[in-house]
């Protein structure tokens, strides 16, 4: 029997393939510093001699640490943070900016999964929770706890965590489209459809909302049931420029180019400074029709909406076609420094310079597309075998989960989920040996997650193994403090041993978190976190 809290009734981390439609769908989390009420300064000197001036003052160093986070000092940033926190403990705003410090820290691995990625993601986790649990209105948390959830294969977490953040902020585009995003990964494409709609509506310019919908749609498939849908939103909002750009993306998705251009050329008419609808327009005119005015429109698109990097890549391209190699690399360049991990974006920026005849800068950005596109390829498949994995853990066959486990592991050697549950399942068929190493591989690269700590506590008690098992439910209940299972286990197994105090202890605090099960009953499945 499945016995660990995961596999408890809803094992829900189903890390999904990224197939190309889906890489658009790129969710955005909020990186924001909250400053000091008493902050002394507004320069780096300034800050640096007040922390100089007053070394035991938590807020000299949270808002010195805060200022070096934005400034991009990341290292150093962090050092402040944890200082004013450690000299604070219960300092909401300082645990909050150390998160989203260490989002940034791991937002710069490239592509994501490299390096500390995992630890990093699990550093930001631990801190926003203490932030959240000393105050709750922090602003953009729901978001930020949902992409941390998706970034480590959540799902189902992240999904909660966005569907607080539209309770919270039910007009922000943002929420939705982080949502959306959230159900793609889960491959429920028709439900991710509504939602970005929802968020296109809310903001008809918020482009990557937009390019979002657009993949869902293909994902979903039924291109004349699309078609459909779009006509019946014309007929029923006609003055819509929306509506009309989405039914011209419709046509265009069922081959029918000459209705695309006509009802997008209908929703600039409505609003002139659309940036969607020029991007789609611009990708019509392009190979059916007039290529300067594709470039024109595309143009348009990029100054419209300069922080979106297809439509710099879609330039660049259109550019390089036309034989303006210069001004096509210089698109394509800032497309890179947008978003380095986009495979894409290298490829067509190599081919331009090849056709520059700058050869040794175009064999570097061949090698790195190539580089992406193949860690990408081993994240994806390693993602499928080891949702296949959870999916036959769920279903009690184990041999099978273990059989797709380790060749998730093969495949990606540095992907901790795949550990993870291997360790799980080689529990659960009394491999403690090979347990416990894949435990330990998963904690490698994940050494602060309190899910992993608390579930090889578990597989440790489970193979008789208390006195190991108690460092391991400790070490969870210090990295989520909230966490009632990780307490009760803490709790149960002390009692079997010589604690009894702190065991005691222990159970009171499980007992005002609200739940308390022994661990034999958590390996039974009765708990369901």
């Amino acid at each position: 029997m499945i016995t660990l809290r995961q596999l408890a009734g809803r094992i829900q981390r189903l890390v999904g393939a990224v197939s190309p439609e889906r890489r658009r769908a790129r969710i955005a989390f909020f990186a924001v510093t909250l400053w000091s009420a008493i902050l002394p300064a507004d320069t780096l000197d300034q800050l640096r001699a007040a922390v100089a001036r007053t070394p035991h003052s938590a807020e000299a160093h949270a808002d010195f640490g805060a200022a070096l986070g934005e400034r991009g000092d990341i290292p150093s940033a962090l050092h402040e943070l944890q200082t004013a926190v450690e000299l604070k403990p219960d300092y909401a705003d300082a645990y909050y900016n150390l998160g989203t410090t260490w989002i940034k820290k791991a937002k710069q691995a490239a592509p994501s999964g490299a390096g500390d990625y995992y630890g990093d993601l699990d550093h930001a986790l631990s801190a926003l929770r203490r932030a959240y649990r000393l105050q709750t209105n922090l602003p953009h948390i729901h978001d930020l706890f949902g992409w941390l959830y998706q970034e480590i294969g959540d799902f189902h977490s992240a999904t909660q965590e966005f569907e607080l953040a539209i309770q919270t902020e039910p007009k922000s585009p943002q929420a939705y489209d982080n949502l959306g995003t959230a159900l793609m990964r889960q491959e429920n494409y028709g439900e991710a459809a509504k939602v970005y709609e929802k968020a296109v509506r809310l903001n008809p310019k918020f482009d990557k909302a937009q390019l979002n919908l657009a993949s869902a749609i293909q994902l979903r498939g039924s291109r004349e049931s699309a078609l459909d849908e779009r006509m019946v939103a014309v007929q029923r909002e006609p003055g819509s420029a929306l509506a009309h750009a989405l039914l011209g993306h419709a046509y265009l998705f069922n081959n029918r180019p000459k209705d695309a251009e006509r009802e997008l050329r209908k929703a600039l008419d409505l609003i002139p400074d659309l940036p969607i609808a020029h991007f789609y327009l611009g990708q019509v005119l392009r190979p059916f029709g007039d290529g300067q005015e594709s470039m024109l429109h595309l143009r348009a698109a990029v100054k419209l909406s300069p922080d979106t990097p297809e439509f710099r890549i879609e330039l660049g391209n259109a550019l390089l076609k036309a034989g303006k190699t210069e001004e096509s690399i210089s698109s394509l360049r800032q497309a890179v420094r947008q978003h380095p991990g986009d495979p894409a974006a290298h490829y067509v920026l190599a081919r331009a310079l090849k056709q520059a005849g700058r050869a040794d800068e175009a064999a570097n950005e061949f090698r790195e597309s190539a580089a992406l596109n193949q860690a990408k390829h081993r994240l994806e498949e390693a993602g499928v075998l080891t949702m296949n994995g959870i999916r036959d853990l769920r279903a009690g066959k184990f041999n099978d989960a273990i059989a797709n486990l380790r060749r998730a592991v093969e495949t990606k050697p540095d992907y901790p989920e795949a550990h993870y549950y291997l360790g799980i399942a080689l529990a659960q068929t009394g491999d403690a040996e090979g347990a416990i190493q894949a435990f330990a591989t998963a904690l490698k690269k994940r050494p602060e997650s309190a899910e992993i700590h608390y579930n090889f506590g578990i597989a440790l008690w489970q193979m008789g193994k208390a006195k190991e098992a108690i460092p391991e439910f400790r070490l969870a209940t210090e990295l989520n403090p909230d966490d009632g299972l990780a307490h009760c286990a803490l709790g149960k197994a002390l009692l079997r041993g010589s604690g009894r105090a702190e065991g005691e202890s222990e159970l009171r605090r499980a007992q005002e978190l609200g739940v308390c099960e022994a661990p034999e009953a958590v390996i039974n499945g009765a708990a369901d976190k």
